[in-house]
Formats: structure tokens, sequence, C-alpha cells
């Protein structure tokens, strides 16, 4: 009797299954003069975009090293990672990337850098810079 209650209950979802995909509205073709159909035209992209590039980098955080400075071109990947002997928060002004750092346990950034500049990273509660991110524009570099 049950087994006979879920067969009526698959027949009958899949009669409505069936009934919605008909109703549904299906894309349309336009027909030329001659009556052969044709796909609506695709726009043509209007230029290529310049190759960017996955750069990693290392920076330190540690007290008494200087100020790194990482160079990229407008387009590129970042993947920075900030090491360093503090328990801080490593952020970089201007993107609004925020991440913990402690010992044995780095500040890690992804981020596609398409805006031409320059962004501090600096840890937060020590108040100190330790790098410096130079984007320069694609046409440069």
């Amino acid at each position: 009797m049950l087994g006979r209650r879920l067969l009526v209950l698959f027949a009958v979802l899949l009669g409505l299954t069936a009934l919605v995909t008909s109703l549904a509205p299906r894309p349309t073709a336009r027909q030329d003069d001659a009556g052969v159909s044709t796909p609506a035209p695709t726009p043509a992209p209007t230029r290529a975009p310049a190759s960017s590039r996955r750069l990693e980098r290392t920076i330190s955080a540690d007290d008494g090293r200087p100020r790194a400075r990482v160079r990229v071109r407008a387009g590129d990947v970042l993947a920075l990672t900030v090491r360093g002997d503090v328990l801080d928060g490593v952020e970089i002004a201007g993107l609004g990337k925020l991440e913990p750092i402690e010992p044995g346990s780095p500040a890690r950034f992804e981020m596609l850098l398409d805006t031409p500049g320059e962004f501090r990273v600096t840890l937060l509660d020590a108040r100190r810079p330790v790098g410096l991110i130079e984007v320069a524009p694609t046409s440069q570099r």
C-alpha cells in the first residue's frame, strides 16, 4: 500500500515537472527575410586585457628590519605574506585589508591590485609601518 502511494506521488511530481518545463519560455531566434533563423549577435570585446601576473612576496614585521618595498603593476595579483614574532594586526591602508599576525602564524593576503598608487602595510597595535606596496600603471614597470 505504501509503495503504491509513493509511486503515485512520484508520477504526479514527474507530470508536474513536465508541465512546468513545457510552459517555460524558450529563447527565441531572429528570422531573416529568407526564413533562415540566426542567433542574436554577441558583442565583440573592446580590447584584450593586459596580461596579469601572480606575484608572491614575503615581508618581515620584526623590529629593526628595514621597511620592505613591493613593486607591482596594475592588474597583477599579489599574494603577500607578513611574517614576524609579534602578536598584532596587519593592515594594508587604502585597500581595506586586515589580517592577524602572531609568532608562527603569518598574515596572508591575496588581492588583485587594479588601482595605481602606494599602499602602506602597517602593524596596527605597534603603529609601525613594515612595508609599502607600489602599484605602477599598466604601461610602466
